[in-house]
Formats: C-alpha cells, sequence, structure tokens
C-alpha cells in the first residue's frame, strides 16, 4: 500500500471528535460521599495499634490521677504528649512512608483522608481528654494543664512531620513528645502547676493552640497543593 493510500485510509477511519462531551460528564450520576461516610471510612484505616496506644495512655494518666493526690495532675499532664505523638504520626503516616502520590490518586484525595482521620482522632483524644480532666479536682485548670502540652505537641510534630522526610521524622516527632513532657517535669519542680501560676498556663495554652491550628492549616494547605501538581 502507497503511503498516500495508507494516509487516506487513515483519515477516513479516524474517530470524529466527540460532540457535548463536558455536557455529557456532567450528566454521569456522581454522587459525592457524605462527611459521616467519609469519616468512617477512614476509621478503619487508621491502626489499631494507635487506638490500643491512646487508651493505654488515657488509662495510664487516669490511674496516676486517681492513684497520685499530690503527683497525679503533673504526671497525667506529662503523659499527654505521647498521646499527640500518635496522632502526628497517624496523619503524616502517607509522608512519612512515601504515599502521598498513592493517596493523592484515591476517589477521596488526600485533603479529605487527611481532615477525615484529623477529625476522627482529635475527637477521640479530645474525649479523653475530657475523662481525665473531670477525674482531677478543679476540672476546668486540670483541663488547661492537660490540653497545653498536647497542642504544643501537635504543633512541634507537624512542622517536624513536613520539613523532616522518611523515618528521621518519626525520631523527630518523638523526641518533640519527650521535650514536651520533659517541660511538664521540670515545670512541677518549679511548682508551675500552682494556682497563682494559672493565668501563664492559659497564655500558654492559647499560644500552643494558635502553634497546633496554624501548622494543621498548613498541612491541608500542603495536601492541596500537591492534588493540583498531581
Amino acid at each position: 500500500m502507497k503511503k498516500s493510500e495508507r494516509s487516506a485510509l487513515c483519515r477516513a477511519m479516524e474517530a470524529p471528535p466527540p460532540l457535548k462531551k463536558r455536557a455529557f460528564l456532567r450528566g454521569l450520576p456522581a454522587p459525592r460521599p457524605s462527611l459521616i461516610s467519609v469519616i468512617l471510612s477512614q476509621a478503619g484505616y487508621i491502626r489499631k495499634t494507635t487506638w490500643v496506644l491512646s487508651g493505654a495512655l488515657f488509662a495510664l494518666a487516669l490511674a496516676a490521677a486517681l492513684t497520685l493526690p499530690a503527683d497525679g495532675l503533673w504526671a497525667a499532664s506529662a503523659l499527654t504528649p505521647f498521646a499527640a505523638l500518635l496522632a502526628v504520626t497517624e496523619l503524616s503516616r502517607s509522608r512519612l512512608h512515601g504515599m502521598e502520590e498513592l493517596e493523592l490518586s484515591t476517589r477521596l484525595g488526600l485533603r479529605a483522608v487527611a481532615l477525615a482521620r484529623m477529625g476522627l482522632i482529635g475527637l477521640v483524644h479530645l474525649a479523653l481528654l475530657v475523662i481525665l480532666a473531670a477525674a482531677l479536682p478543679e476540672t476546668a485548670r486540670a483541663g488547661v494543664y492537660l490540653l497545653t502540652p498536647y497542642l504544643l505537641t501537635d504543633g512541634l510534630g507537624l512542622w517536624a512531620a513536613r520539613h523532616v522526610r522518611g523515618r528521621e521524622a518519626v525520631y523527630v516527632c518523638g523526641g518533640a513528645a519527650v521535650l514536651v513532657a520533659g517541660l511538664g517535669v521540670a515545670a512541677n519542680a518549679m511548682e508551675a502547676y500552682a494556682a497563682a501560676n494559672f493565668r501563664w498556663w492559659l497564655l500558654a495554652m492559647v499560644l500552643a493552640m494558635a502553634l497546633a491550628a496554624a501548622e494543621y492549616h498548613t498541612t491541608i494547605q500542603k495536601s492541596e497543593e500537591l492534588s493540583w501538581n498531581f
């Protein structure tokens, strides 16, 4: 077959351009999953060890609060950074293990996955913190003492997970949790848990909350940027 004949045959067999392609695609049924279904779908992907260790940490903190009248408060406060460490490593698991591109290609996308896991773990830990604070005298003040190290570790851990790649990020996040727990021990040695210093704890909680909120926002923004790049 001559080259001209082959070209003519290709032109004759070429498929015509699709008509009203975008209108057709918009008309296809594509129900968006509800928020509850997204959260429930992600619950199964959170590692069971995260839930078990979270429960064990809060049970240990509760036991310290109930059995150590004098030292229960600071002991429980020094354990909450490790619960925050579990949350950070679970939220950053795809980044830590280099699986971001895989989750970007899923139906939900990395942003929805991060928000669902963040919300689920955060709500469970918040409920456990409320139970723990209720078991301590002066519940409102105890809640501030418990929440401040948790939020501070959250913020530092998310920052480390974004700036350090690979398995090293786990060690840096763990170091942040140990540092915050050590600060709690030092604060007890300096009698910082006294009622007279409560206003400084309130300020520290507000700053830790701002840091954690900023890091959560940046983490979500980064996942959106990855989605566009992908």
